[in-house]
């Protein structure tokens, strides 16, 4: 399996893939338990909702300021924070270790010690890290939408679909940067660090854009902006959020291809 890059690195990413999976499960499960008593309170918590200061409800709840409906739960709880962190968190782990990681830990000579070319290998890498990304999107979609059909939320697995597919598209961008990274240094903590630099940079901006009207115009400059913000649960699959968000990832994994090719790897 070794001379298989593809494979080797699901072997490895195995039991990380099934630890994720299960927290992601454990998590929903939990916030969605909630919700029966969240929905009894609804007029009294959305009263103290609209009480908040216009531009904070925007920055956290969306324009509409909900919180109470299926969806503005759904979305506050779930899918404006906890899922961009999971799904980014996880791909950054998974990228920062596949080349970088692989010539830390002495593995990556031993890989191209085989008939397999540097654009081949990263190709793999790359394919792999997009199947273990999309196991975690699996993963949330499959818990998300059985635990809102047990609870009776009226939202709908296509529309839960359609937001966790642009995560999974932000994750592979975000991861895509940490590959680079990776593959121009060598250094898997460089790799890892400007990953998440590049991911919180990003969702301050995004987050800055809805508060501040300086900063509106800039927020498209944020691939959160693409991937739904703080409302990505029935936002739709508009064709410019895919295009960029898919875009991004294949400059950066061009750029990934020529920076590997270039540079003297560690044996």
């Amino acid at each position: 399996m070794l001379h298989d890059s593809f494979l080797k690195t699901l072997r490895d990413q195995a039991r990380n893939l099934l630890t994720w999976s299960v927290g992601v499960v454990a998590y929903v499960a939990m916030l969605m338990a909630v919700y029966p008593s969240i929905s009894k309170s609804a007029g009294q918590l959305q009263g103290y909702i609209d009480n908040l200061p216009a531009a904070l409800r925007a920055a956290f709840l969306g324009p509409s300021g909900d919180f109470t409906s299926p969806t503005g739960y759904i979305n506050t709880e779930l899918l404006s924070w906890l899922a961009p962190i999971v799904f980014i968190a996880f791909a950054i782990g998974v990228a920062g270790r596949a080349l970088a990681g692989e010539e830390e830990d002495g593995t990556l000579s031993l890989l191209l010690a085989y008939p397999v070319s540097r654009r081949r290998l990263v190709l793999q890498k790359f394919a792999a890290l997009t199947a273990l990304v999309s196991a975690i999107g699996a993963a949330f979609w499959a818990s998300l939408a059985i635990a809102t059909a047990i609870v009776g939320t009226p939202v709908g697995a296509g529309s839960i679909f359609e937001a966790v597919l642009l995560f999974t598209l932000l994750a592979l961008a975000i991861g895509s940067v940490t590959l680079a990274t990776g593959a121009a240094t060598g250094s898997r903590s460089a790799g890892t660090a400007v990953g998440a630099g590049v991911a919180v940079a990003m969702y301050l901006l995004n987050t800055l854009a809805q508060i501040n009207a300086a900063a509106h115009p800039y927020r498209v400059l944020s691939l959160f902006y693409y991937s739904g913000g703080t409302t990505p649960l029935g936002r739709g699959l508009a064709g410019v959020d895919v295009t960029v968000l898919v875009c991004t990832t294949l400059a950066l994994l061009a750029a990934t291809v020529l920076l590997f090719e270039r540079r003297d790897v560690r044996v």
